[in-house]
């Protein structure tokens, strides 16, 4: 039996493993620690960081019982006290990595936004 193989075919069967292993790889989100010492201090511009929450660290609620700031260390295990800028559901506490879009304020990271990774 002889077979030919339509080059269009291939092509197109080639380019879209290219495009699927591509997307995972590398725009799959990573749940690799990121760095507190590549933001600039007082800077308003707001950058991602994955970050683990240091649970040893005590979590200050408001008297309503919504969350006010916690702890987080980056891959350097530098901890710093983490400001969001929104209620926080009780199980995001427990994630092993989570992302956060914010920028620092002395000692504080102000977060804008925090989304569980892993």
């Amino acid at each position: 039996m002889n077979m030919k193989i339509n080059p269009k075919i291939l092509l197109f069967t080639l380019t879209a493993i290219v495009v699927v292993w591509v997307s995972y790889s590398y725009l799959a989100p990573s749940v690799t620690l990121g760095d507190f010492s590549k933001f600039e201090p007082n800077s308003e511009i707001s950058q991602t960081i994955n970050v683990a929450i240091v649970t040893s660290r005590p979590i200050e609620r408001s008297p309503d019982g919504k969350i006010i700031s916690f702890y987080a260390r980056d891959k350097n295990n530098v901890e710093l006290k983490i400001s969001p800028g929104q209620s926080l559901p009780e199980e995001l506490l427990n994630a092993e990595v989570i992302e956060l879009l914010g920028h620092l304020h002395g000692n504080v990271f102000a977060a804008s936004r925090i989304t569980k990774v892993k």
